[in-house]
């Protein structure tokens, strides 16, 4: 299971920029159009990413990872979706929503998985990516 913290720019309830110099980027999920969307949050400015229907969306408003018993398993192309990945998030019309784990330009960012493919909010852009980690429960 996965625990969620919910954060708002301004809030003095949790001051997320103290931990930004061991972990800049963190795992967070947010509420858009109707769908729980995962993606990355920069610690450092408190803004969150998120990359829904080919766009990038940012949000100071957001729930932030904070812990769980998981584990990262790689998938490729063509190989069978880990039963065990972790649903953090849906669409809409209730498709199930995963987080995944790539590289971009040397920096791991987490983005949306839905059908088998990983959307990745930069600031060039949503990147799609096909073969990446995704989060999964460990027994």
């Amino acid at each position: 299971m996965a625990s969620w913290m919910n954060i708002r720019k301004g809030s003095t309830a949790v001051d997320i920029s103290s931990i930004a110099n061991e972990f800049p980027i963190g795992m967070a999920r947010a509420w858009i159009d109707g769908s729980l969307v995962p993606g990355y949050v920069k610690l450092s400015s408190h803004v969150a990413y998120f990359a829904h229907e080919g766009q990038v969306v940012t949000k100071q408003e957001f729930q932030l990872f904070i812990n769980g018993n998981l584990e990262w398993l790689e998938y490729e192309q063509g190989d069978p979706f880990p039963f065990k990945a972790l649903q953090v998030g849906r669409t809409a019309e209730n498709e199930p929503l995963f987080i995944g784990s790539v590289e971009v330009e040397g920096v791991e960012l987490y983005g949306k998985v839905q059908g088998k493919v990983c959307y990745v909010a930069t600031n060039r852009g949503v990147i799609e990516r096909t073969s990446f980690f995704v989060l999964a429960i460990i027994d």
